[in-house]
């Protein structure tokens, strides 16, 4: 067995390495804090923009926002677009249907408990800042959490990895995904109508404000690529982590699924054995970035945010009974 993973970890490197030489520099390892820094200052000194960072605890996970997940999101037809019994989707493919709940709908739910306990922030509000707000507190969206703070990134990438004794060298590893906001809104090719009418190619984070709350709205319905947005920053939790957002539409495709040649012109991966957590999780500790300072205390908001979910879960399973119900038919 152990044999085995050394052969594993032997591939895994010349992977790495090829991934390294292919992919332009896209790709890099690292195994102490200085090199994260030097990794972080390599590719800051390639990128003109300001650089958004998400944290991954393996390798396995797509980058998927939470309502696009396996309990919220099921494929409903095969490629013919009949109806089958539904199942968990892993990203969908040409001509396939999938449903999951209406995050709108959960996010009226979340609403009315937070104005209900007095909990709401002290400015006002549009629905898209609202969805931000939810987001934190455990609301399930198409928003994908990136966060402006490389160390914040690197939490998210460790936090809550646990490792079995003696397993360190387990064949997984965590990740940082870098991504150049501007770039990666010029590459969809996106054009923002506002509320007056104007309309204008997007080529910068698109900030959620009054004016884009409808066009934000409307664009979620459609299928059509994720958009980076930034928020205010409403309430600890997003102040803390510097948090921004990838706003998905209907077209649930994770961006990490495209190909190696589209990913290239906007996006960087950080890879971290995870031989290496129990050294990083000690370096962060130091700089007090820990779930006390990352989250603050657990309220109820945090309720709140479950309630919503809640009522997604049951959105869903209704769906998925009145399909069940009409194959039985």
């Amino acid at each position: 067995r152990s044999f085995s993973r050394e052969i594993d970890g032997l591939l895994k490197n010349i992977v790495y390495n090829k991934e390294v030489f292919m992919n332009n520099n896209r790709d890099y390892t690292v195994t102490t804090i200085e090199e994260y820094v030097d990794v972080l200052k390599t590719i800051q000194s390639i990128e003109q923009n300001p650089l958004w960072y998400r944290g991954q605890m393996t390798s396995f996970w797509h980058l998927d926002p939470t309502l696009f997940r396996d309990n919220l999101c099921y494929e409903t037809t095969d490629h013919y677009g009949t109806l089958i019994i539904p199942k968990s989707r892993t990203h969908r493919e040409c001509g396939q249907e999938v449903s999951f709940p209406n995050q709108f709908t959960m996010l009226k739910v979340f609403k009315d408990e937070v104005i209900k306990n007095n909990l709401e922030p002290a400015c006002k509000m549009n629905d898209m800042e609202w969805l931000c707000f939810a987001q934190h507190y455990g609301m399930p969206t198409s928003l994908l959490d990136w966060t402006e703070d490389p160390m914040v990134g690197l939490f998210f990438a460790i936090n809550g990895i646990q490792l079995p004794i003696n397993e360190s060298n387990i064949d997984d590893e965590a990740r940082v995904y870098i991504i150049n906001p501007y770039v990666y809104n010029g590459y969809c090719n996106c054009i923002v109508k506002s509320n007056n009418g104007e309309s204008k190619r997007l080529t910068e984070p698109l900030p959620v404000c009054d004016s884009t709350n409808k066009f934000l709205i409307d664009y979620s319905r459609n299928d059509y690529l994720p958009i980076c947005i930034k928020s205010k920053k409403l309430g600890y939790r997003m102040c803390r982590q510097s948090g921004n957002f990838m706003f998905y539409s209907s077209q649930i495709k994770p961006i990490d699924t495209y190909s190696s040649t589209e990913i290239n012109k906007f996006m960087y991966t950080i890879h971290i054995p995870y031989s290496e957590v129990s050294y990083f999780s000690s370096c962060l500790n130091v700089l007090n970035l820990n779930n006390s300072s990352i989250y603050g205390e657990t309220t109820e908001l945090d309720i709140a945010g479950n309630t919503a979910k809640e009522s997604g879960e049951r959105q869903i399973y209704k769906i998925l009974e009145t399909i069940k119900a009409s194959i039985n038919s």
